[in-house]
């Protein structure tokens, strides 16, 4: 018999843990968590921006799962990362909160 995965819990503590360690990694700008509907519950952004930053993400995560799910057999969005010449973005959801953070990223020459 398969034991049943059991999703931790995401409580204030949880997150206040996770946006410590967060903040602790070398590079990183801004930190936006969210709750499961979108909201920011936590971040290092302005608020007006972390709004943005929320709405721009729930779009992107719907077009990527969409995609996904069109795959043989369907998958489950776990991690996206876009990079730029000087950014990168990792958004990380998961059934109770959401994880965005933003790094500058130093170059290589």
């Amino acid at each position: 018999m398969q034991a049943a995965e059991t999703e931790p819990k995401r409580t204030k503590s949880y997150i206040d843990e996770v946006y410590r360690l967060l903040e602790e990694k070398p590079g990183v700008e801004e930190i936006l968590i969210m709750n499961r509907s979108g909201v920011p519950i936590k971040t290092s952004m302005e608020r007006q921006d972390a709004l943005q930053h929320a709405c721009l993400y729930e779009n992107l995560r719907e077009k990527c799962q969409a995609f996904l799910s069109k795959m043989e057999p369907p998958q489950l969005l776990t991690m996206l990362r876009v990079r730029t010449r000087f950014h990168e973005v990792l958004l990380t959801p998961d059934g109770k909160c959401k994880i965005q953070r933003i790094h500058i990223l130093r170059l290589r020459i």
